[in-house]
């Protein structure tokens, strides 16, 4: 019985060193510009384009966006036929935002990301993911 009680208790120390030492962690490092504000996250869509964009072309692309509720910021690159769009999703969609770049003469195919080859982090995102909430769940300031 007595080793069962010294063995929970150098558990219950280890475990709450731990929580001690991630609440020191979450409070360490001052939190981000967004964090403070407490700003909506924002979601990043890149269309390619079939067509060669003229600057008129970029103009009413730019107007249909502008029309568009919970756009934050476009770009188009008239060289690479893309369009760059942040967003919230809360607000908007993908489909809207595809009609609206399509409200021209365009066809815009959404561009997959996953699909480019290349280094990768080998941390799976949902750990870090984890981390990050937790570390924003633990931070008192």
């Amino acid at each position: 019985m007595e080793r069962i009680k010294k063995i929970l208790k150098i558990s219950t120390y280890t475990v709450l060193s731990f929580f001690i030492a991630l609440v020191v962690y979450a409070n360490w490092e001052e939190p981000s510009l967004s964090d403070k504000l407490n700003l909506k996250p924002i979601e990043l869509r890149v269309f390619t384009l079939n067509n060669d964009v003229s600057t008129e072309d970029s103009l009413q692309i730019a107007k249909n966006l502008a029309d568009n509720k919970g756009i934050t910021a476009s770009t188009i690159n008239p060289q690479g036929k893309t369009i760059s769009i942040t967003y919230h999703a809360d607000e908007t969609s993908e489909s809207e935002l595809q009609k609206a770049v399509e409200a021209e003469k365009f066809e815009a195919k959404k561009v997959d990301f996953t699909a480019f080859k290349g280094p990768q982090c080998p941390v799976p995102s949902e750990y870090i993911d984890f981390i990050i909430n937790t570390k924003k769940a633990l931070c008192f300031r």
